[in-house]
């Protein structure tokens, strides 16, 4: 389903629309806790609500009882599921972080900051390992708004995922150093992948490769009367194979 692109885009379903208007109603609390609203949660300069595994659903998705069914079950294995991440992006994101550097901003302005899943940055040198073995990438919006879109580098994953299969060969993924593999690779899909973005709202879905370069894109000038962002669920669940099954799936 998503082997060509990396990922696909399912049209309004019913399920999903009842699914989405359940957790956007809980978002909206939970994102308006205080302590949710800290410096390590809200990111630049409040533009940004990060909301790792933020969303109070049950091990099958489901939220206040109502069950998350979508078109997408038909090409992904039956996974429990984390509480899923509560991606608000706000009008004006992003802006520039106190300590952030000029060059990491501009990345994050002219490249969406593109990165693949699971590839942690280490210690003071933030030297990268892959330390989270994701099945695939669920992206269900849960209101409206369409500005700062996810973006998916179009065919990302096949150059992605050959250069870290190279890399780690027979080793533990989780001790073999890949920066320069991983930031060698993503210049080569920033010359060769189109940026694909996923203008999708509530109903709608999308499934993305768990190899595949993606980031958010800058807030347009998108009109956001309701004030509460653009709200997006993302569920990343861990391969029943671990770091093994995650490397050698297609």
């Amino acid at each position: 389903m998503i082997d060509a692109d990396g990922f696909a885009i399912f049209e309004t379903d019913a399920r999903v629309v009842r699914w989405a208007h359940a957790a956007r109603v809980v978002a909206r609390d939970v994102a308006q806790r205080g302590e949710m609203r800290g410096p390590d949660n809200l990111r630049h300069q409040q533009t940004w609500f990060v909301g790792v595994d933020a969303l109070p659903n049950d091990r099958d998705g489901s939220v206040d009882g109502t069950p998350l069914q979508g078109p997408w079950q038909a090409y992904v294995p039956k996974l429990p599921l984390h509480p899923a991440q509560l991606s608000i992006i706000y009008a004006g994101y992003p802006k520039q972080d106190a300590g952030e550097s000029d060059a990491n901003h501009r990345f994050r302005l002219n490249r969406a900051a593109a990165h693949v899943d699971g590839l942690l940055p280490v210690g003071a040198d933030k030297r990268r390992f892959a330390l989270e073995y994701h099945a695939y990438i669920l992206a269900l919006p849960l209101n409206e708004v369409a500005a700062s879109p996810t973006v998916v580098w179009r065919g990302s994953h096949h150059i992605m995922q050959r250069a870290l299969r190279d890399a780690i060969a027979d080793g533990d993924p989780a001790k073999v150093d890949i920066t320069e593999v991983y930031k060698a690779a993503r210049r080569k899909v920033f010359e060769t992948c189109e940026p694909i973005p996923l203008c999708i709202t509530a109903g709608q879905s999308a499934l993305i490769h768990r190899f595949a370069l993606h980031g958010t894109q800058p807030w347009n000038r998108s009109e956001d009367p309701s004030g509460e962002g653009r709200m997006i669920a993302f569920f990343r669940p861990e391969c029943a194979g671990g770091a093994a099954e995650w490397l050698a799936l297609p």
